[in-house]
């Protein structure tokens, strides 16, 4: 796990990756906790409509997914994730007062964001590790992401439970500073070029 840590953090991209799973894991846990309660709750509908809006979720990654594999290496990997998390964290801020149409379209935007963070990721830590330490990133890189979420859920059910009409727009908000914070930190990170990282060993 130290191994593996190490080369997350020392490696930019790889650091900037990283940081950015956090932005998507706030706006994934939004929608995953807070969408039931505004479509049953504030649109007054039903278990269709709840399953209709999280489909347009899941379609959006699995459309996105198609495109990150058309791009190739055209487009570098932090390019993705960029974009990405900035998508996901801009879908979620009407999420409290729109209908149900407009949440389904947004919610698939969200999908796109949500995919094009975590995949270019994963083929990131590939393109970047040397094949005897991707066991250990990779395992290091589960631990880390997961922590992400085990900070997230909480934010959300709170921001549900305490902010009920705003809770969409306030962590759309928060994912939109980690973000600014995150982008500022990294400013200068070069475009990765598929090379291994060093060994600590």
């Amino acid at each position: 796990m130290r191994d593996g840590t190490a080369r997350l953090w020392r490696d930019a991209p790889v650091r900037f990756a990283l940081l950015m799973e956090l932005v998507a894991a706030v706006a994934g846990a939004l929608i995953l906790v807070v969408t039931v309660v505004r479509v049953q709750g504030g649109l007054n509908l039903g278990e269709a409509q709840y399953g209709w809006v999280m489909a347009l979720y899941g379609l959006g990654a699995t459309v996105a997914s198609l495109a990150v594999g058309a791009a190739g290496r055209r487009v570098p990997r932090t390019t993705f994730i960029l974009a990405g998390a900035l998508l996901t964290s801009l879908a979620i801020l009407p999420g409290d007062v729109v209908g149900l149409a407009p949440l389904m379209i947004l919610w698939l935007v969200a999908g796109v964001g949500q995919n094009w963070v975590n995949l270019p990721t994963e083929t990131l830590l590939a393109e970047r590790t040397e094949e005897a330490a991707q066991g250990r990133v990779y395992g290091a890189h589960f631990a880390w992401s997961h922590l992400w979420w085990a900070f997230s859920y909480p934010v959300a059910s709170l921001l549900s439970a305490r902010l009920p009409d705003h809770a969409f727009l306030y962590g759309g908000l928060l994912a939109l500073v980690i973000l600014a914070a995150v982008s500022l930190l990294s400013r200068g990170t070069p475009s990765p070029a598929a090379k291994p990282s060093s060994s600590t060993d």
